[in-house]
């Protein structure tokens, strides 16, 4: 007998938009590298800047800088392939950065946001730029939920066009991919989150966690997990290798 103790309701079409989303990401193999970093030096500037009157900046829109910068070194890690091997230089890196908004019945999903010419941008535009990224109020159209319901085999032709197109690529979803579940781990579960995603270069903020060190200025260390992945098949080794030393240069130096 058929087990009866369950219920079938629609699929939202905003859950439909994230799925679709991930399709991208099986056009795209990722080099990644895996970082460990003390962040305490960059905690203690923020707390100084906000002290001396220079303004209100976060630790992750300074890692959003730094990450920035590091790209605009290395304009190949932000360029596209496109059909007919044609490859596609830009000057701006735009990142694609996933955020939860309401939507018009002030339901949460999850949503899309870019951050334009994050490698031009000084590291207090793009506070304001992570800062208000939430405030969006996304309203769905009458066309897109009709898309969206379309069967999958049908959306997979657009989507394909989109994908092989780069500047429809990056309209939509940008070159380079940043995102954050930054939060305490407080000592335990450490982790380190790989995600996918179809863009040339990405950076995941995770976790982080304090330790005593007693050779800090305050006695401990904050340890930060961070995740930076190129697509393999416009960088290598090399690339990934000079983008994580350019970051973490950037870091070290940065100046609010």
């Amino acid at each position: 007998m058929a087990d009866k103790n369950y219920s079938v309701v629609p699929f939202p079409v905003e859950k439909i938009m994230s799925a679709d989303g991930a399709i991208f990401n099986r056009y795209v193999e990722l080099l990644n590298s895996v970082l460990e970093i003390d962040i305490e030096p960059l905690r203690q500037k923020v707390k100084q800047a906000r002290q001396s009157g220079k303004g209100n900046v976060s630790v992750l829109a300074c890692l959003l800088y730094c990450y920035g910068k590091a790209l605009d070194k290395h304009k190949e890690s932000f360029s596209l392939r496109g059909k007919g091997n044609k490859w596609f230089w830009f000057d701006d890196a735009d990142a694609f950065f996933p955020v939860i908004i309401p939507n018009e019945d002030e339901e949460k999903f999850l949503f899309c946001k870019i951050i334009k010419s994050i490698n031009k941008k000084t590291v207090y535009e793009l506070e304001d730029d992570i800062r208000n990224a939430p405030n969006f109020k996304k309203t769905i159209t009458p066309a897109e939920r009709f898309f969206f319901r379309l069967p999958d085999w049908i959306k997979k032709f657009f989507y394909d066009y989109m994908f092989r197109n780069p500047l429809i690529r990056k309209q939509h979803g940008g070159n380079v991919y940043f995102t954050s579940r930054m939060h305490s781990s407080n000592g335990k579960n450490f982790s380190y989150i790989i995600p996918k995603h179809f863009h040339t270069t990405g950076m995941f903020v995770g976790t982080y966690k304090e330790v005593e060190n007693a050779q800090s200025p305050t006695g401990k260390s904050c340890l930060l997990g961070i995740t930076l992945s190129v697509d393999h098949i416009i960088g290598d080794g090399g690339l990934i290798s000079k983008l994580t030393k350019e970051f973490l240069f950037q870091l070290d130096n940065i100046t609010l």
